[in-house]
């Protein structure tokens, strides 16, 4: 029989396959995501229906309940999101430093420095 609780995280997971769908469908998640997504959501799903799977690995790794695995679990896929965010920021940091550096030395050289050359030398010449 499913709780009350249970029923409202099958509801969350359905909520967060159609968002991963309507990112995905714009363009906003390559297939790999949405795979790993769906994969995460359908795991999160099948889990909370049946928690008794969860049994034979709390034994296996000799945890004693298996909400304790499950927060470990949290704890390393949180972490994990965390590196990966902070990974691809630094990513997108340097190459955003990278282009506005081009980009200001590319309009060092437009015709305004060229103009200061041009009053620098007439301005050597009436000297």
């Amino acid at each position: 029989m499913i709780l009350g609780l249970q029923l409202i995280a099958i509801i969350f997971a359905l909520i967060m396959i159609y968002l991963a769908y309507v990112h995905y469908s714009r363009g906003e998640l390559n297939g790999l995501e949405i795979l790993s997504w769906m994969t995460i959501w359908i795991l999160t799903i099948v889990i909370v229906i049946f928690p008794d799977l969860l049994r034979t690995f709390t034994q296996t790794f000799s945890i004693s309940r298996v909400f304790d695995m499950m927060v470990v679990g949290g704890f390393i896929v949180t972490i994990t999101l965390i590196y990966l965010a902070y990974v691809k920021t630094n990513r997108i940091e340097n190459t955003l430093e990278k282009l506005i550096r081009t980009e200001a030395l590319a309009k060092m050289n437009l015709p305004e420095r060229k103009l200061r050359k041009n009053v620098q030398k007439k301005k050597g010449h009436t000297a």
